[in-house]
Order: C-alpha cells, then sequence, then structure tokens
C-alpha cells in the first residue's frame, strides 16, 4: 500500500517541475548534437541506418526467419524482405530504449552528484528524464518505421489506434525499472557493471532477432525431439517475459489483423508495469535521503 501512495505522487512531482524536467530533457537533447557535423540529422539518419544494418546482416547474411503474417503480403522476394525489415525493427526499437534507458539510467545519480549534495531538489527527475531522452529517439525511429510503412502498403493498420496506450505502460515498466537500479548503483556500485551482461543475457531471452514460433517449427522438422522439446519450453517462457510481450505487441500492430492483438497480454504488462513503477519508485524514495552520504 505504500509504494502504492507513493507511486501516485510521482505525477505530482513531475507535474510541480515539468520545467525542469524539460530543461534536463533539452540540455541532454542537445549535448548529443552539438559539435558534430549532422547535427540534427542523427536523431533521424541513426535509426535508419541501424534498420540497414540489422536487415543486412540477420535477413541477407545470417537469414534468420521471420514471421510471413507481418505486411506486406506476398511472395515475392520485395515482400518478405519487407516483412524482415519490419520484423527486424518492430524488435529492435523497444529493446533498444529499454537498454539504452537501463544502460546510462543506472549511473544517473551518481553522475549528478554535484546537485544531489548541493541542491535540494526532487532527484527523482534525473532517472525520469533519462527515460523520457531515450524516448525521443524511440518516437523518432517509429515516425521512420510508420514512413516506411505507409510507402510500402499504402495505409497504416487499425491497430495503431492501441499505440498511445502500449506506450503508456512500455515507459511506466521502464521508468520503474531505471528508478529502481539508479538508487541501487548508489550503494552498490558493482550494479552499473552487471546491467550490461543482464541486458545482454535478456536480450538473446527475447525474440528481438529472431521468431520463436518459427524455431519451435523448425525444431520439429528437423526430427530432434530433444530440440524441439527444449524450443517448446523456451517459446512458453517467452509469456512471462515482459519484454517479449510487449514486442509480440508491436508485432500484432504490424500484421493487419493477421496475428490477433494481445489484448490479454497488454493487461497483464500494464499490472506489472504499474507493479514496476510503484516498487521502483518506493524504493527510490526509501533511498534517497541517503544518497548525500554515499555520492
Amino acid at each position: 500500500m505504500n509504494a502504492l501512495i507513493a507511486a501516485l505522487r510521482l505525477p505530482l512531482v513531475l507535474a510541480r517541475y515539468r520545467e525542469l524536467l524539460g530543461a534536463f530533457v533539452r540540455r541532454e537533447l542537445k549535448a548529443r548534437i552539438e559539435g558534430s557535423i549532422l547535427g540534427r540529422i542523427w536523431p533521424v539518419a541513426q535509426p535508419a541506418l541501424l534498420f540497414g544494418i540489422y536487415y543486412f546482416i540477420f535477413v541477407k547474411i545470417l537469414r534468420i526467419p521471420v514471421n510471413d503474417q507481418l505486411a506486406p503480403h506476398g511472395p515475392d522476394p520485395g515482400a518478405i524482405g519487407w516483412r524482415a525489415t519490419f520484423f527486424l525493427i518492430t524488435g529492435i526499437l523497444p529493446w533498444t530504449v529499454l537498454a539504452e534507458s537501463l544502460g546510462r539510467g543506472t549511473g544517473v545519480v551518481l553522475e549528478h552528484a554535484n546537485l544531489i549534495k548541493k541542491i535540494a531538489f526532487p532527484s527523482e527527475l534525473l532517472p525520469v528524464y533519462q527515460v523520457l531522452v531515450y524516448h525521443v529517439y524511440f518516437l523518432i525511429g517509429f515516425a521512420i518505421l510508420l514512413a516506411m510503412e505507409l510507402a510500402v502498403n499504402g495505409s497504416l493498420p487499425l491497430a495503431l489506434v492501441w499505440f498511445p496506450a502500449v506506450l503508456v505502460v512500455q515507459m511506466m515498466f521502464i521508468t520503474g525499472l531505471t528508478m529502481a537500479l539508479s538508487a541501487a548503483n548508489v550503494f552498490v556500485r558493482d550494479v552499473m557493471q552487471a546491467v550490461p551482461i543482464l541486458l545482454t543475457f535478456w536480450m538473446f531471452t527475447t525474440p528481438v532477432f529472431y521468431d520463436p514460433l518459427a524455431i519451435v517449427s523448425n525444431a520439429q522438422a528437423s526430427g530432434n525431439a530433444e530440440a524441439a522439446r527444449w524450443a517448446h519450453y523456451a517459446a512458453n517462457a517467452f509469456h512471462y517475459n515482459p519484454m517479449a510481450i510487449l514486442i509480440q505487441i508491436y508485432r500484432a500492430i504490424f500484421s493487419y489483423g493477421q496475428i490477433p492483438f494481445p489484448v490479454v497480454g497488454l493487461l497483464k504488462l500494464s499490472l506489472v508495469s504499474a507493479a514496476t513503477l510503484c516498487l521502483g519508485y518506493f524504493y527510490f524514495l526509501r533511498s534517497k535521503g541517503r544518497f548525500a552520504d554515499e555520492v
């Protein structure tokens, strides 16, 4: 109950200090493009180039099997290539915003030790602004995805109406994790070193670059009962992986009804995200009183 009450305070804190929060976000975005030759082009060019690199490696070289239920439909090689592209992007975008937010957000309190020691301000703004910065890049990448979708298919999927709700749930989940890790890192500096390792393990156990159903089908077709059994176990484990559910939701949006939109999955993820945010913020509040002594 205390965690729930604490979490309900967060929107009030963010609303009260919205100008300061906006200043943090603008400063971070400006610092990323300041002094670079391409400047404001980088936020658009970076995701576009990454999409091309991932497509070339995972589709053209490694030939990872992808879900044929994604748009555009048709047996021609061009359609298959675009399906692979959409499949990869819908996995890369949500995973990247999680990995970047946690990777940078874990150390954000220590990075601003001077503010923690000298100025009385709501330190919970620090992990929140990091999450917001990377969601700006996420939205730019998502806009590129929509432009590609419109160019290739001539229309946008109706399931796109779910996107605002999915975005809110995604931000809640990532913010809760970032708050918890940023607070824990103040007291145990090993957290910062462990996060990249844990993210790598989490990435390979999340269907970012592969289709779990295709892996199960291939294992069953191979005739290897042991491999088929383990592939089946792995596919079932994805139901308990919040990021796997989130990626499944994004891929369902861009399947034009070929994959039923997982409403139940979104509701489950909403509960997990709300619990993560409540507990993460509650832990942050319990810890922030000792930040000045530790940083």
